[in-house]
């Protein structure tokens, strides 16, 4: 603490999109904003017509992030540029920086906008998704001075993109625990996740015996700690599986009322999607 909390298309992604631009200006980069609030910045390859090596990141967060996740690997490319810039050396590619607006899905629910766009699988659906205002993604688009149809330009299959890497963060950290450096990613972890509703019974905490009740909490519970075991057993995969139960509410909430509804979500995640 205190963490950091950006979101996508608010005054917080406007001053770190500018902040960005200006650093990537300052280190010979062409720079600006793209129509879905994406800052792309491109140096020049030694030759024209050369193909095009792409990185970067997000710069959005989730709620109270750490302040590198995503940043990283928009900072250190930046920094690679501005000293290749300083030594007057091109590549033999053009080389691309996005520092993509979204990521996390947390203003609209809907995650990976910006690439999604990239790679060709943006749903037009997605405009009229709304935040927590009510405020639709078309029109905080349009208020942050993008294009909420210019998603259809930005579709980059066939266009010369021969790679995309990636800097990141170590999140485990199993690299720091081992004293490494650095670590080489050999898969990405799929994702399954699942929103689970618990229904028992109210009744009053002073008179309801033991084994009368219907306890939605209790059984909750004893769901989560499942989650637990079976992620953390060697026949699931070991490391290879994780299972993270991240929010979890019992209604009606009142401390001298049994549990009736229990509604918790399950996030499971593992690069062997047989173990998922």
């Amino acid at each position: 603490p205190p963490g950091i909390t950006r979101t996508y298309l608010t005054p917080q992604h406007r001053q770190a999109g500018d902040y960005l631009l200006g650093l990537m200006r300052e280190a010979g980069m062409d720079a600006g904003y793209d129509a879905l609030g994406n800052v792309v910045g491109r140096y020049a390859a030694a030759r024209p017509g050369a193909g095009t090596v792409m990185t970067g990141s997000h710069m959005d967060s989730v709620r109270d992030a750490g302040r590198y996740d995503g940043l990283f690997g928009i900072l250190t490319a930046i920094a690679c540029v501005r000293d290749l810039h300083a030594r007057g050396k091109r590549l033999p590619f053009e080389f691309e920086i996005v520092a993509f607006g979204d990521e996390e899905g947390v203003r609209f629910g809907v995650t990976l906008i910006g690439s999604k766009a990239m790679g060709g699988s943006f749903d037009p659906a997605w405009l009229d998704a709304k935040d927590a205002d009510g405020t639709t993604l078309r029109e905080a688009l349009a208020a942050f001075g993008g294009d909420p149809e210019g998603w259809r330009s930005l579709d980059r299959r066939g266009r010369g993109v021969v790679a995309y890497v990636e800097s990141h963060i170590e999140q485990g950290p199993v690299l720091l625990n081992e004293g490494l450096p650095v670590g080489v990613v050999t898969a990405i972890a799929g994702g399954a996740r699942v929103r689970v509703a618990v229904t028992g019974l109210a009744g009053h905490a002073g008179t309801v015996p033991m084994g009368s009740r219907r306890d939605a909490l209790a059984a909750a519970a004893e769901m989560v700690l499942a989650v637990e075991r079976i992620a953390s057993a060697p026949g699931a995969g070991g490391a290879a599986l994780v299972g993270t139960v991240g929010k979890l509410e019992a209604r009606p909430g009142a401390i001298n009322v049994i549990p009736q509804d229990v509604a918790f979500t399950v996030d499971l995640r593992s690069g062997d999607d047989a173990a998922r």
